[in-house]
């Protein structure tokens, strides 16, 4: 379902302005031409999105965003569970996730960008997702502060602690945690699901808190991985997957996306 499709003219817009390059171009296109976030119906819930960026795209297209995301949470999750969100975006999937654990339940959404902090916190609000805890920080393998590389709001989902791309980007300064801080600073014992999705950096969050998993301490965790990412920086999806295994964590994919449970789960 989505209730606000887009006028002729804006899909035009949308269209020509993401084949606009450099990214960044299309940012300053952007303030230029007026373009402005707009409320979203879905059959998620109410999003607040920027209609010429990929995440714009699907929801004022398709009306969702990786279906096959929303079905795992929705399996793994249920009243009064726990989530976590390590790297939260927009929030979509914090929203989708709060659903899932209400009434009773708890999440933490997890996201470095300072500036998807009101948009994030917009679409709390619009969809009355009030079982949640935002948190600003980096989850890494180090206690701290970083910088992480902005890319443009065209894709602000490719934002990273290390950049991939071949030209400068703009950063931002942020906090940083381990796994193991983040949970215990939340008081979080159990965590029911986990998704993560934060750029080629869960080499430094898997590995720099292996005693979280060695506890099963999160029972299940849909992790996007990002090999070439990892590859530049001579890191290896292959060593985070020995170490679930050696934890003993089982794989699976339900929806496409890849799973782990702990074998108590």
């Amino acid at each position: 379902m989505n209730q606000n499709p887009l006028t002729l003219y804006q899909r035009l817009l949308q269209r020509t302005l993401m084949k606009v390059r450099p990214a960044s171009l299309t940012d300053r296109l952007k303030r230029l031409l007026g373009v402005r976030r707009l409320p979203v119906e879905t059959d998620q819930g109410r999003f607040h999105v920027d209609p010429v960026s990929l995440f714009g795209m699907e929801l004022t297209g398709a009306g969702s965003f990786e279906p096959e995301m929303r079905a795992t949470l929705e399996k793994f999750l249920g009243p009064g569970k726990t989530f976590v969100d390590l790297g939260a975006n927009e929030g979509y999937f914090t929203v989708i996730g709060a659903r899932c654990c209400a009434p009773g339940g708890r999440v933490v959404a997890v996201e470095p960008q300072t500036r998807l902090l009101p948009v994030i916190e917009e679409n709390l609000r619009l969809n009355g997702s009030a079982n949640v805890r935002l948190v600003n920080a980096a989850i890494t393998d180090q206690r701290g502060t970083g910088r992480i590389h902005l890319t443009a709001s065209t894709n602000s989902g490719g934002s990273s602690m290390h950049n991939a791309c071949r030209y400068e980007l703009p950063t931002q300064a942020v906090e940083l945690l381990t796994l193991a801080d983040l949970l215990d600073r939340e008081g979080l014992d159990q965590v029911d699901m986990m998704k993560v999705d934060i750029e080629g950096h869960e080499y430094e969050a898997m590995l720099g808190s292996v005693e979280v998993f060695r506890t099963h301490r999160v029972r299940s965790m849909a992790m996007e991985f990002h090999p070439e990412m990892m590859a530049a920086r001579g890191k290896s999806c292959d060593d985070i997957q020995v170490m679930l295994a050696d934890c003993g964590y089982e794989i699976t994919k339900p929806f496409g996306h890849w799973v782990w449970t702990a074998p108590d789960a």
